[in-house]
């Protein structure tokens, strides 16, 4: 029960490494507040979750909204009295060339990949330094370090994403909380399965072939970098990126 009593607030966790990240949470003892746009989804899996007694609270969130941001933060508190972990997860995926990429869509993908990632910290961190506690996660890519074609707008919120975590690491530090990212490579999710559908079963022999390990990672395998980080045994790690890759970053391979 690496997590027992810790209350964690993840967004984007009704599906893919979200869920499996409060999957992973409650497994650990945590009590979860699970934020997400897909208000049904979320409400069905907090169920499924809490079945054996562990406290699982739902919210309707959509990140790119503030007043759904602050509503989620302050739920949590006022319910439970504190937040010891946040998860910035919640996510789209845009592909397009970036000469023909509509202005909104950029926008839109900035303001749900990068600036919501803003709107959670600004919420939370005033009741962390308060507690003088707390661990937030952010969930980057290593499309941020490699090239992946047509995914621009992805990879550049996802680069800005890594900066701030080691930015406000360094500010808080002495606050005792810490910020650390994951950067995960193909990971098997109902987003990437959903692609293979409209893009050809190629794609995941594709992906999968971008890996040292010839293979998609699980969202577990994401899952189970975050109770880590989330739990006391990384108390001394700070301002660090786990790459959670399959040795995708070591090759030198980029996926069309």
């Amino acid at each position: 029960m690496r997590l027992i009593n810790k209350v964690a607030v993840i967004t984007g966790a009704a599906n893919g490494i979200g869920l499996a990240i409060g999957e992973a949470f409650v497994k650990e003892g945590a009590i979860l507040v699970a934020g997400d746009i897909d208000e049904k989804k979320c409400t069905e899996e907090a169920g499924r979750l809490g079945k054996d007694g562990a406290i699982v609270l739902a919210i309707k969130c959509d990140v790119s909204q503030a007043r759904d941001v602050n509503f989620l933060i302050n739920s949590a508190v006022s319910e439970f009295g504190r937040i010891d972990i946040l998860v910035n997860n919640a996510a789209i995926a845009v592909k397009a060339n970036i000469m023909e990429m509509p202005e909104a869509d950029w926008d839109r993908l900035m303001d749900t990949n990068l600036k919501s990632v803003y709107r959670t910290i600004k919420a939370a961190l005033p009741f962390m330094i308060k507690q003088h506690a707390g661990s937030v996660i952010n969930i980057s890519s290593t499309q941020a370090f490699r090239s992946w074609h047509d995914f621009t707008a992805y990879a550049g919120a996802k680069g800005a994403i890594l900066s701030m975590t080691n930015q406000l690491a360094g500010q808080f530090g002495e606050h005792n909380v810490r910020f650390n990212s994951i950067s995960p490579g193909a990971i098997l999710t109902p987003m990437n399965e959903k692609r293979a559908k409209e893009e050809g079963p190629e794609l995941l022999v594709k992906s999968a072939a971008m890996h040292a390990m010839n293979r998609m990672g699980t969202p577990l395998e994401v899952a189970m970098a975050a109770v880590f980080l989330a739990s006391d045994e990384s108390g001394f790690i700070t301002g660090e990126d786990i790459k959670v890759d399959g040795g995708l970053c070591t090759l030198p391979r980029y996926i069309e």
